[in-house]
């Protein structure tokens, strides 16, 4: 993204977090949370891993906002009616105003 870091920001995704709770009958259950949005560059993240002797065909983006944002592994984002899972958080020492999110595409 180079220099232009805000120009490269051209996508909206919508953050929500997973919030732990408990139905009637005591049982765990939970919902997703609405967080905010932000702009974001949004990028293939190649294809799919390999783990053991199975391929992964989920497809996997990279995700680059300003920071701060509050995203963790236990959140998701809505991008383009696609469900993204973050898989992982990564913010570089070097490059303080962005956050760099690994996502894979989720079934709804």
């Amino acid at each position: 993204m180079g220099d232009d870091f805000a120009g490269g920001l051209t996508e909206r995704v919508a953050i929500e977090a997973w919030v732990e709770g408990r139905d009637e009958a005591a049982a765990p259950a939970g919902y997703w949370a609405a967080r905010g949005q932000a702009f974001a560059a949004v990028v293939p993240d190649g294809g799919g891993a390999v783990l053991g002797e199975a391929r992964r065909s989920r497809r996997r983006w990279r995700v680059t906002v300003r920071a701060p944002v509050a995203v963790t592994l236990t959140s998701r984002l809505l991008w383009q009616s696609q469900i993204l899972a973050v898989l992982a958080v990564e913010s570089d020492p070097r490059q303080p105003d962005r956050i760099v999110l690994r996502c894979e595409v989720r079934e709804a």
